[in-house]
């Protein structure tokens, strides 16, 4: 499936969702905190042998959180167009970072 309809069905469920910004940003705790519990797993972390991975496992959670955090986004008012100049420059500054390491 190409990324701009996806990002278009992304907007569109993010709009009609009912959560306010503070819920989703409650869900994207929750979400955080799922990936971490996957990555513990993941890692054989102390007190961690005796859970499972979920079925999506730490792939799925980051999905999950991208989909909440654009949630957030375009709740907030950001279009697909800010999303992707935000996305580009901020990536730069990553890029120009991770050089001086």
């Amino acid at each position: 499936m190409n990324s701009l309809p996806m990002l278009e069905l992304i907007e569109k469920l993010s709009k009609q969702e009912i959560k306010t910004l503070l819920q989703r940003a409650v869900k994207l705790q929750e979400e955080v905190g799922e990936l971490a519990q996957e990555i513990l797993i993941h890692e054989k972390a102390s007190g961690s042998q005796y859970k499972d991975s979920g079925a999506d496992g730490i792939l799925g959670e980051c999905v999950d959180i991208t989909l909440v955090a654009l949630s957030i986004f375009f709740a907030a008012g950001g279009t697909k167009a800010e999303l992707s100049e935000t996305l580009e420059r901020k990536s730069q500054k990553w890029a120009k970072h991770q050089l001086k390491a």
